[in-house]
């Protein structure tokens, strides 16, 4: 499912947040597409504190992945794969990404 939506604010992008949230479970991907500094990362901390993520949410340009707990129960897996190119191995990300919740930037 593709979704496209246009956030002016702080606030909207907070409420779109707790929306998506309801659709994020466990073997889910969500892909986030934009330029730089367009708010990619603030929705991640967004959608993690809604989740009731307390850790501060960093961007994952450097480490290509963050992990955080979710209830105990399973991870949510925050990628950047802005510095990977098409030749890079990604099966090493497989069984991270499996039963977690994966957002990609």
């Amino acid at each position: 499912m593709e979704l496209s939506k246009q956030i002016r604010s702080l606030e909207e992008l907070e409420n779109f947040s707790k929306l998506l949230i309801k659709s994020l479970k466990p073997n889910t991907f969500l892909l986030l597409e934009g330029e730089l500094g367009v708010g990619k990362t603030t929705l991640t901390q967004l959608i993690a504190k809604n989740l009731g993520i307390k850790e501060k949410i960093t961007s994952p340009t450097f480490n290509i992945c963050q992990r955080y707990q979710i209830n105990g129960d399973y991870y949510l897996n925050h990628f950047d794969f802005f510095r990977l190119n098409p030749n890079d191995n990604l099966e090493i990300f497989q069984e991270l990404a499996a039963d977690n919740l994966n957002i990609i930037e």
